[in-house]
């Protein structure tokens, strides 16, 4: 299958999510390394899971862990992508060779600045992925994002059913994120939100 837009899953926590997503045609599914994060999975755990799928390329989720720590974690792994929180993280594994994914989150002022930054030096990132948890703040992140980005702009934020023609035909966005669920127990999932919206980012034949 095609979609009408560039599609990231993170937080897959389950070969259930990895299957149903990429059966969609999605670009990159997303496991949350991050032992600190509520959607953990362990290394063994995310391996299992990408041998069993074919389709999507692979981003290791590290949040806001020390980089010392992801270097011997990538070392050792290889994902395609990394994906951090910390603009100066993503550097120094950008200088390492890494092919890098920023996660600008955005809860204050601090989020805009962070921001900011990001677009000023986005070469050095494959994407940078919007994701605000303050309302309030939306307009301020539009105000930003006037000027042409050299790289994909992935908008986590808002992306709702309701939204998607407008998200895929007005910049500056080019694609969006997506989230896995926990399931109650293998093989048993509910899909309904996902499901509507990979469903309307299908491309007809």
């Amino acid at each position: 299958m095609n979609l009408k837009t560039f599609v990231k899953v993170g937080s897959i926590t389950n070969l259930s999510d990895a299957r149903f997503c990429a059966g969609f045609g999605v670009d990159l599914l997303g496991f949350d390394i991050d032992p600190a994060s509520g959607n953990y999975i362990s290394i063994d755990e995310a391996n299992e899971i990408m041998g069993w799928v074919a389709g999507p390329e692979f981003v290791a989720e590290f949040g806001n862990m020390n980089v010392d720590d992801i270097l011997k974690l990538q070392a050792e792994n290889k994902f395609p992508y990394v994906q951090v929180n910390a603009i100066e993280t993503a550097q120094i594994l950008h200088s390492n060779g890494y092919q890098v994914m920023l996660n600008v989150v955005i809860l204050d002022h601090t989020g805009l600045n962070a921001l900011t930054d990001a677009l000023a030096i986005d070469s050095q990132f494959t994407h940078i992925i919007v994701d605000c948890k303050s309302p309030q703040l939306i307009p301020n992140i539009e105000e930003l994002l006037t000027k042409p980005s050299a790289v994909p702009l992935i908008k986590a934020y808002d992306v709702e059913l309701s939204q998607l023609d407008h998200i895929i035909q007005i910049q500056p966005f080019s694609g969006i994120e997506l989230k896995g669920s926990q399931e109650d127990k293998p093989g048993f999932k509910e899909y309904d939100e996902l499901a509507d919206i990979l469903e309307a980012l299908e491309v007809e034949d």
